[in-house]
């Protein structure tokens, strides 16, 4: 099964860095280590849904803008089994690791999960002060007609994103903690915000946003407390509804269809 879902999640473009496999049962996640492609891959039943999904961080007292996890150091990765990876960047000063777990369900369910804990470490004997943010760009069944929406816990952080598409659903619950910011947007508004150079923080929009291209963003701020740690919970959810014949599903796993389940954006 293995060799079948990497036949239909074989890249097309060759702009990536460092690519890492996660497979089982029925899905497939692909994720660039090495720049801010970050998890630009996540199929079940040979379906691909995923556009991009990657963290940025600002520190207070340091360069006054967003950055990408990867502009930390180069990664130090890990892949224990076929569906796990642990990938951390760290300076010396701090340190972001990202641990991924996936979870497929039997061919045909159209269920995937992904569980994320996200670690991140100062080794300093000062106070750090960071924000952090999660970017996501999901497409799903097909591009340009799903609608987001964010949600809050009882203490009034966000701790939810569901996005829907009539044939597809997603749902990242966030575990613990909650975060301070949320954004929801039609692309690309919130990736010109982390890119331009200049110090963000994301608008506190719920939605609904869409139908239409439409992406969403969530913003920790923390402070972490010296020579100490602070992390992360997070679950990701997919159903797709609508899963194509055995011969249709055999036909993208040779590589036939394949090639055109994703839209390709350069990073």
């Amino acid at each position: 099964m293995a060799g079948l879902l990497l036949a239909v999640g074989a890249p097309i473009s060759q702009s990536h860095g460092q690519i890492i496999n996660l497979v089982d049962n029925n899905s497939l996640a692909q994720v660039d280590v090495g720049t801010s492609a970050g998890m630009f891959h996540w199929q079940a039943d040979g379906q691909n849904q995923l556009v991009q999904q990657w963290f940025w961080y600002r520190v207070d007292g340091g360069p006054n803008l967003e950055q990408p996890i990867n502009a930390i150091s180069a990664p130090t990765f890990f892949t224990p089994d076929a569906r796990t990876l642990y990938t951390s960047y760290n300076n010396g000063a701090y340190g972001v690791e990202i641990d991924y777990l996936l979870t497929g369900f039997s061919i045909g369910s159209g269920i995937s999960d992904i569980q994320e804990t996200i670690t991140i470490t100062n080794a300093t004997a000062s106070p750090l002060t960071m924000h952090f943010f999660q970017y996501s760009d999901f497409d799903l069944g097909d591009p340009g007609n799903d609608t987001i929406k964010l949600g809050k816990n009882i203490r009034g952080l966000f701790n939810e994103a569901t996005q829907s598409d009539p044939l597809v659903a997603l749902t990242e619950t966030v575990v613990t903690p909650g975060a301070n910011h949320g954004e929801a947007a039609f692309f690309n508004q919130t990736l010109t915000k982390l890119s331009d150079g200049n110090p963000d923080n994301l608008n506190d929009n719920l939605g609904p946003v869409g139908p239409g291209d439409v992406t969403w963003a969530l913003q920790w701020d923390m402070t972490i407390p010296a020579f100490s740690s602070k992390g992360i919970s997070k679950d990701k959810y997919l159903h797709i509804l609508n899963i194509p014949e055995p011969s249709t599903f055999v036909l993208a796993a040779l590589g036939v269809v394949g090639l055109v389940l994703r839209k390709r954006r350069s990073f």
